[in-house]
């Protein structure tokens, strides 16, 4: 089973990419994709577990209230500062967001704990779909991209990691 320090790990290492980071922020700023999603549906992939869209929504839903309450208002209140504070500050806005990060993903490891998992599926499909998306809903470039992220993923899971998490 994927325990949240394995998730925060893996997107540890799958955010040291560029490529991977633009992807996962352009499916986030355009299609209202949660990256921390992403990277589980990623993970769970990578050790063969699939979910369905609904158990995907569970998974979202999970977060959701959280991220809508907590981490999405300090998000803005960060990115607004920054260009008023110093440099100092802002780094501490961002590793105070990166602790609210964990907790989202903390809490979709909790939710995954009580879910079926299925030993066969398509798991960037299910997520597309928990987020009322469908993969012929964008672009076929950015599929590409996705499935190049999900190839990605073994190359980081098989790399040392790079840097401590926090």
């Amino acid at each position: 089973m994927i325990s949240h320090e394995s998730l925060w790990q893996f997107g540890d290492k799958i955010w040291q990419h560029e490529q991977a980071r633009q992807i996962c922020l352009l499916m986030q700023d355009q299609y209202h994709i949660d990256p921390n999603l992403l990277l589980l549906a990623i993970l769970m992939e990578h050790e063969q577990m699939f979910l369905d869209g609904e158990r995907f929504t569970t998974l979202r839903k999970a977060k959701d209230e959280w991220e809508q309450r907590m981490v999405g208002p300090y998000r803005q209140l960060r990115k607004l500062a920054k260009t008023s504070l110093p440099e100092e500050s802002y780094r501490q806005m961002l590793e105070v967001e990166l602790v609210m990060e964990k907790r989202s993903q903390r809490l979709m490891v909790k939710a995954l704990q009580h879910l079926r998992v299925e030993q066969e599926g398509d798991n960037l499909t299910a997520c597309l779909q928990a987020h009322d998306l469908n993969p012929g809903d964008l672009p076929s470039e950015l599929l590409g991209q996705l499935s190049e992220l999900f190839d990605l993923a073994s190359q980081a899971i098989n790399q040392p990691a790079l840097r401590a998490v926090p």
